[in-house]
């Protein structure tokens, strides 16, 4: 739940004041905040069985996933006037931070190691629901991350490097290639033969076709590893087609679509099918 805080101020500058029983559903009894977050870093991955929060976005922006084991939601936090109220028994993970991201959090309780779940099994079976199946990794792929989430099917040949982190029920097909610093959100597929590189992070729900290439490096050179790493983030919900490029640095929005075979020079809006070399939105026919 959103919170809205009253703003005091004037031309000169704003100022929010909170108080217990007034702007606050409990008393606070801990306060810390949390700076110098790397941009698609996952924070968080725990419950509480009794503290209750609030979350302040005092500067820049990031977003909080809250799954109370029937449903997740992701908020975007980037205004010191709102808070989101996370109440107990509630697993949480927040990413994309924006490089002036300032987070403070207000705790109902002080440190206590004893009231967190780490474990997301656990936590289903804290609000009583049952754990998901485990992810299936077969044999013949080759699987050095650890971050994997549950009910997530990994087929032969496939590789996925050590620090890449994959969400829950994704399908990653054969032959696909999953490089070091990469995210996959939770339900995304990847099809046969594509590879995605370092500095990609991608959406819940997201579909990727079969040779699928992504690039992070607008000036490539063998042996080259002082370049500048261009990010490239695809939206919730996105669909990309088979043997499209996605060149570096473009974000493609919340379930855009790429046709087949294009070329992604720039960003893609939410919502918006685009085709060709290079990609460009698709235009009505007259009379449609």
């Amino acid at each position: 739940m959103m919170l809205e805080f009253p703003v005091h101020g004037d031309r000169n500058g704003s100022l929010v004041a909170l108080e217990k029983g007034v702007d606050f559903p409990f008393e606070i009894r801990r306060v810390y905040y949390i700076w110098g977050t790397k941009a698609d870093y996952v924070r968080g991955h725990h419950s509480h069985r009794n503290l209750e929060q609030v979350v302040v976005c005092t500067s820049g922006s990031c977003d909080f996933t809250l799954d109370d084991g029937t449903r997740r939601e992701t908020y975007r936090l980037d205004s010191p006037t709102k808070g989101l109220y996370i109440r107990n028994n509630v697993w949480r993970e927040f990413t994309n931070f924006s490089a002036d991201c300032v987070v403070m959090v207000l705790a109902s309780e002080r440190y206590n190691e004893a009231d967190y779940v780490r474990d997301y099994g656990e936590f289903l079976k804290t609000v009583g629901r049952e754990p998901p199946e485990a992810p299936f990794i077969h044999p013949l792929s080759d699987v050095q991350s650890r971050s994997i989430g549950a009910g997530t099917r990994i087929w032969q040949y496939a590789v996925v490097l050590p620090q890449a982190r994959i969400g829950r029920d994704c399908n990653l097909c054969s032959h696909c290639f999953i490089e070091n610093d990469v995210v996959l959100g939770d339900r995304v597929t990847v099809k046969p033969l594509t590879a995605i590189c370092d500095g990609v992070t991608v959406g819940d729900g997201a579909f990727i076709g079969p040779s699928v290439s992504f690039t992070n490096d607008r000036h490539p050179k063998s042996g080259n590893r002082g370049f500048k790493l261009e990010r490239t983030r695809v939206g919730a919900g996105a669909s990309i087609g088979a043997g499209a490029m996605i060149c570096a640095g473009v974000t493609i929005g919340e379930s855009a679509m790429v046709a087949a075979g294009s070329v992604v020079t720039r960003d893609v809006p939410p919502g918006v099918t685009v085709c060709g070399v290079p990609a460009r939105p698709m235009q009505k026919k007259a009379g449609a």
